[in-house]
């Protein structure tokens, strides 16, 4: 019998089932650590209810020793009981309030430091792979719902079943007869609650894929807000957002009615059972007496009011499914996405990349993004020996940037090896290995603070000297000190306060300061004017002496004194050799400089 109604309440479309053991493990990781707190705020909302069912039994007292015995002093000694039970809920009330939020606050802090030190582990893969929505909902939506499993719901719960046990104990003590035939109705009440779960679990699924598309557009519409307003796009992408909200309130409209659902259903049972109640409690005290079964005026009234205290906590029960099915929902696709292991990790035996003078092999690598598009580099062989400048040229989509990704093991080969000094860069921990690497690329990110802070972003311990020395070499300084506030002057989100040149000699200062063995500079000097230019070639030379350094080139008068250049198409390395050697050879390179500069080659 049991497990027939535990497929009844369970059972629905296969694609919108959870696992109830979902709700063990949230209350093992983010709510028993912090047990004190929701121990303390379950033994007060029990407390709390004890108090109102004993304010409901002093009706009794008022009943029949004040009213219809008429003593004043029964009245006055019951009255100040009675706000004395009040007070006393409304104390328990107040600390499990606060007890339960503290539980929820901690709790949710925990599960969000998790989700981000998660996220940030993930490649770079992922992150093209996955949308912003859905990562912005676990942080948001997801984490509120899964909390709410261990705070919210369950206080709710022990509330309502300690009100609910209290009130019928009232019932069974002043009239049992009566309170053993409205059991009967527990059933009908419940039988289409559960089917109205059921389908919750279906409409909740949808309301979270509707959000995160939601959040998804909005954020990629704030990045884009350029692009959108210089094509003339308002009117589509606003049609695309208004399409998304349609969908978004059908569903979350979906989700209310079924919600709304439940308290008219409940009520119309519990106005059922107050019929009942009324018809046989005047009947019992009219004609009780005669039967052998005699009930009070007092008891009428205590039974009257119990069942009637009864119905906000049974209401509270019904309503938390949704919650339920929500917060279990959520913690199905957080706990999906922790459990998610990155590609890119660290060996088990993997040990620290210590600084120094660093020689960078590619040998015989081949690889691909993904199965459909094919091979991005194929069996490339390359080294670069400690203080000397490697340019990559060529079409894009050549495999330039690909190499870079590879140096910095954001992706791992399918096959050949990427070696620093003889060993496979798998052996280091990818910590230890980015440490030892400085990156300037052609799109510059600040983060919104001042300017020395994405100075000395990923060198902390860097002093005012050495940020304004990197500056100086960066040829930042003079603009910088224009500002009012000089190194503490905001950039805004994203760089937005500083010009396409200023951003990139900031980005430029921080790849100094990190003092790095390697150098990786993707058209690095491609947003400055001639004359910051020449400063900052000056100061890049400076900078790469016993240095392995790798530049992505598309203005071939920045990489002339490259040590070696290799033309990169179609995932080979089809040239390789110094700016004249590969010019007298008269092949690619000298087909994409005589673009550039003419048929002799000179700018």
């Amino acid at each position: 019998m049991w497990k027939k109604i535990k497929s009844f309440i369970r059972n629905d479309d296969p694609n919108a089932q959870v696992k109830w053991s979902l709700f063990g493990r949230v209350w093992k990781e983010y709510g028993f650590p912090y047990w004190k707190w929701i121990t303390v705020g379950v033994l007060c909302t029990i407390l709390a209810a004890a108090a109102e069912a004993y304010s409901i039994w002093l009706v009794k007292e008022i009943v029949e020793g004040g009213i219809i015995e008429q003593q004043l002093n029964v009245m006055i000694v019951v009255g100040l009981q009675l706000v004395a039970a009040f007070a006393i809920k409304g104390a328990f009330s107040y600390a499990k309030t606060l007890t339960m939020a503290k539980a929820n606050l901690l709790g949710i802090t925990t599960l969000r430091r998790r989700i981000y030190r998660h996220m940030v582990k993930q490649p770079m893969s992922y992150f093209h792979g996955e949308q912003t929505g859905p990562l912005m909902l676990r942080f948001t939506m997801m984490a509120d719902a899964i909390l709410g499993l261990v705070t919210q719901t369950v206080i709710t719960i022990v509330h309502s079943v300690a009100t609910i046990t209290f009130m019928l104990a009232l019932m069974l003590w002043v009239a049992p007869h009566m309170t053993l035939v409205l059991l009967v109705f527990v059933p009908l009440i419940f039988i289409p609650l559960i089917l109205i779960m059921r389908k919750i679990r279906v409409v909740v699924r949808t309301t979270f894929g509707v959000n995160a598309v939601s959040i998804s557009h909005i954020t990629q519409t704030i990045l884009g807000i350029k692009t959108i307003q210089s094509f003339g796009t308002e009117g589509t992408e606003t049609k695309t957002m208004e399409t998304i909200e349609d969908k978004r309130i059908k569903a979350s409209f979906k989700f209310t009615k079924l919600v709304a659902l439940q308290s008219p259903l409940l009520e119309t049972m519990i106005s059922i059972g107050i019929f009942f109640a009324l018809v046989g409690g005047g009947w019992l005290i009219i004609y009780g007496e005669e039967h052998g079964i005699h009930m009070g005026p007092g008891d009428f009234m205590v039974f009257l009011i119990a069942l009637t205290a009864m119905y906000k906590p049974a209401k509270m029960l019904t309503s938390i499914g949704g919650s339920i099915q929500t917060g279990l929902i959520a913690a199905e696709n957080v706990f999906k996405f922790l459990e998610t292991e990155p590609a890119i990790k660290d060996t088990p035996n993997a040990v620290e990349l210590q600084p120094a003078p660093m020689r960078v092999r590619l040998d015989r690598v081949t690889f691909a993004y993904n199965n459909v598009d094919g091979d991005v580099l194929h069996d490339v062989t390359l080294e670069v020996k400690p203080g000397t400048i490697c340019a990559l040229v060529g079409p894009s989509g050549g495999g330039k940037s690909t190499i870079f990704n590879l140096i910095g093991r954001f992706y791992d080969p399918q096959e050949g090896e990427v070696l620093i000094n003889g060993v496979d860069i798998r052996e280091f921990t990818i910590a230890s290995l980015r440490n030892n690497i400085a990156v300037v690329s052609q799109d510059v990110f600040l983060f919104d603070g001042t300017i020395a802070d994405n100075i000395k972003y990923g060198s902390p311990d860097a002093t005012q000297e050495q940020i304004q020395a990197a500056a100086k070499a960066a040829n930042a300084h003079d603009f910088i000190v224009d500002f009012p506030n000089h190194y503490n002057n905001p950039v805004g989100e994203r760089g937005a306060l500083l010009s396409g040149g200023q951003k990139q000699r900031i980005a430029i200062a921080r790849a100094i300061l990190r003092d790095a063995p390697i150098l990786l500079l993707d058209e690095a000097t491609s947003a400055l004017d001639s004359r910051s230019e020449q400063h900052i070639q000056a100061a890049l030379k400076n900078l790469i002496r016993g240095r392995t350094t790798f530049v992505i080139a598309h203005r071939l008068s920045t990489i002339v004194d490259a040590d070696v250049i290799c033309v990169l198409k179609e995932g080979q390395i089809i040239e390789k050799g110094t700016d004249t050697e590969l010019y007298t050879l008269g092949g690619e390179y000298k087909k994409l400089k005589d673009l550039q500069f003419g048929e002799n080659g000179v700018a």
